[in-house]
């Protein structure tokens, strides 16, 4: 090739190359409107606006994430399209096509128009608020709130509503609107007019005092009923103001509130907490099984845009409710309602669990506190059993080789290296069978017997009767608690329920109070009921409160609830016999007589005395468990001292009622 070619070649070239960059910033380079309009489109529909169509992308990437922040993760932008580019007097904008989804995909689809400039050679994008949406107006915002359906109700046997909406009336007063007397007068028909209701009258004169003029200040929250019932003395009291509203309630004022729960509106901190999954406005399971199965019963939940600027709020999107899952559980009404009264009985904190042994369904479980709102001690305390426990200590040495007539010693105090134990007043039986001594709860003969068995032999009866079985049986302690704070096994219950802890220690001293339920034994009432209907079938059963498979707890741990059979080896024939024998003896004659004639089929019971604390003498807990039939039960009366005493009155009136 000549030179001269060669030269006109490199020409040619120079020249494709500067007409190809110049088509390609024609086209790619926002030297044309549709060519700015759908990169901005694109910039929007991915959230980053990074390209050059934007006359400043910081303080355009900066309105976006104000103006959209409160839609988070639950609604999520599918598209922006550029349906088409319009002159509108003198203006030139492109019209947007949005696109967004809720999380069931549910589109919410509108246009908006984004205006575009032209500067010299290059076209530009002005990201307004508008521009964003139609109805929002400069400053203005996406808001989201819940648009829930209807809470999933918590059901038991038979299919019974345990817990549904219902109507409920907050009551508050106005400050600058009271008059004298009005508050005593309130607080005093309230407390007379509503069993159980406690408000202190100088406590809220307090909380007025202490409120701005104008601030409404709560008082309470009745049942429609409740409030019907006191309407007519505190209605018409200046500066008193009535709410109505619905929440979630419990089929009747207390039933199983503590283990079923509580719901309602979520807080800021929950809504913080939650990354995004939970928004305002929508109900929250607080405590109980209403926390744990919080997901599945409230649903996959639903929203509604807003747009929110200077003035109210404007309704953008309503999507569609979607109303969450009832769960169902082995809850009984009838065994409830008589636990719930038997326990409102106690003079002190008192717990009811009662399970059935053929299938291991927990029929009720109550809570009752006189001084305050009560937790679910019955499921998730943890305290000495004390002499409950010797129907597992009593399995261990039935293992071992003794049988309901061996003859056992019981003098008034025995020593083990220097530690001195005693019965119960004192108590005095001499040389009397097996039988009898457990009858009558003889604390010297079992603290004797411990040589014939090992601290290992004593936790594995335990095992066998299901209050450690399968659970791990943590060390536990024993510091004088009243139950809260202690470490004990927990059990798939889907509520965080504990069992027992049963530890092995040979320490000499340690193993003797392990025989009477002292020392490093910690167990709550559903492990003791858990014990005592595992007696009556002869092998540990595995207690139940949620029936559906699929319901998954919220919280790491608690599992699904399902009842999975981990029996331990089944009693032998033999010893199961004996130990129905000495609980249908110390119903008959011994410390546990106290339901000796409750209507029915017969009970086998024992009682319970556990000493807690440092002080001399030392405080104790009052205990019963029995069964009669299939239904098997333990009840527990915090610092009610001996069983006989405060937990076996408690027992006879639950077994009395369900009969």
């Amino acid at each position: 090739m000549s030179k001269r070619s060669r030269v006109w070649l490199a020409i040619v070239l120079v020249l494709i190359l500067i007409i190809g960059a110049g088509a390609f910033a024609f086209l790619r380079l926002p030297m044309q409107k549709s060519v700015a309009a759908e990169a901005a489109a694109a910039d929007l529909a991915d959230g980053s606006l990074s390209s050059e169509t934007w006359h400043n992308e910081d303080l355009a990437q900066s309105l976006f994430d104000r103006v959209t922040k409160a839609l988070g993760t639950r609604i999520a932008l599918r598209s922006v399209a550029v349906d088409e580019i319009r002159e509108r007097e003198g203006d030139t904008v492109a019209e947007l096509r949005w696109t967004w989804a809720n999380h069931d995909d549910e589109a919410w689809t509108y246009t908006s128009e984004l205006p575009l400039q032209k500067n010299g050679l290059f076209w530009w994008a002005d990201l307004t608020e508008r521009a964003i949406h139609p109805e929002l107006g400069k400053g203005g915002r996406f808001e989201l709130r819940a648009n829930p359906g209807e809470r999933g109700k918590i059901l038991g046997t038979d299919g019974k509503t345990l817990t549904e909406e219902g109507e409920v009336i907050s009551i508050g007063v106005h400050p600058a609107r009271l008059e004298p007397d009005t508050l005593s007068t309130l607080v005093d028909a309230l407390n007379e007019g509503i069993d159980s209701l406690d408000l202190d009258a100088d406590a809220l004169e307090k909380k007025v005092d202490a409120a701005d003029a104008d601030q409404q200040v709560p008082v309470v929250t009745l049942r429609k009923d409740d409030y019907t019932a006191v309407k007519k003395q505190i209605h018409d009291l200046p500066g008193v103001l009535f709410t109505e509203a619905s929440q979630t309630l419990t089929r009747s004022k207390g039933f199983a509130q503590a283990t079923l729960g509580s719901a309602g509106p979520a807080s800021a901190e929950d809504i913080e907490n939650s990354g995004g999954e939970i928004i305002s406005g929508e109900i929250v399971g607080r405590s109980g099984l209403q926390k744990t199965f919080d997901e599945a019963l409230r649903g996959p939940g639903s929203e509604e845009v807003f747009a929110a600027g200077e003035a109210k709020l404007s309704s953008l999107r309503a999507f569609e409710k979607k109303d969450g899952e009832d769960l169902e559980t082995t809850l009984d009404v009838r065994i409830q309602d008589a636990a719930d009264a038997a326990a409102a009985t106690g003079k002190k904190p008192t717990a009811i669990v009662a399970i059935r042994p053929s299938d291991g369904h927990i029929l009720a479980v109550a809570n009752h506190d006189p001084e305050g709102s009560p937790w679910d001690r019955a499921l998730t305390g943890q305290y000495s059993p004390g002499s409950v426990f010797k129907v597992a200590s009593s399995l261990a040495l039935l293992e071992s080789g003794l049988n309901v007539g061996t003859k056992l010693d019981c003098p008034k105090t025995t020593t083990v290296d220097g530690k001195e134990f005693k019965n119960a007043e004192d108590h005095v039986l001499g040389e009397v069978s097996f039988e009898e001594n457990f009858a009558e709860s003889c604390n010297t003969a079992f603290v004797n017997a411990a040589e014939t068995v090992s601290s290992a032999d004593v936790a594995r009866a335990a095992a066998q009767l299901g209050m450690t079985a399968g659970t791990g049986g943590g060390s536990g302690s024993n510091d004088g608690s009243n139950g809260s704070g202690q470490d004990g096994a927990t059990t798939d219950l889907g509520i965080g329920a504990k069992m027992a802890s049963v530890p092995v220690d040979d320490d000499p001293v340690t193993h003797a109070a392990q025989m009477i339920g002292q020392g490093k034994v910690q167990a709550s009432p559903l492990a003791v009921a858990t014990m005592i209907a595992s007696a009556d079938m002869g092998a540990a059963v595995t207690p139940r409160l949620v029936l559906e498979d699929e319901a998954t707890a919220d919280d790491d741990g608690s599992g699904t609830g399902s009842g999975a059979d981990a029996r331990a080896e089944e009693l032998a024939d033999a010893d199961a016999q004996a130990l129905a024998t000495m609980m249908r003896e110390a119903v008959r004659h011994g410390t546990a007589s106290g339901v000796r004639n409750v209507p029915g089929a017969p009970v086998h019971g024992k009682t319970g005395t556990a000493e807690y604390g440092d002080e001399t003498p030392p405080r104790t807990h009052s205990w019963f468990a029995g069964y009669q039939e299939d239904v098997a039960v333990a009840v527990l009366v915090e610092d009610g001292g001996f069983g006989a005493e405060a937990a076996v009155p408690v027992a006879e009136e639950f077994f009395s009622a369900i009969n």
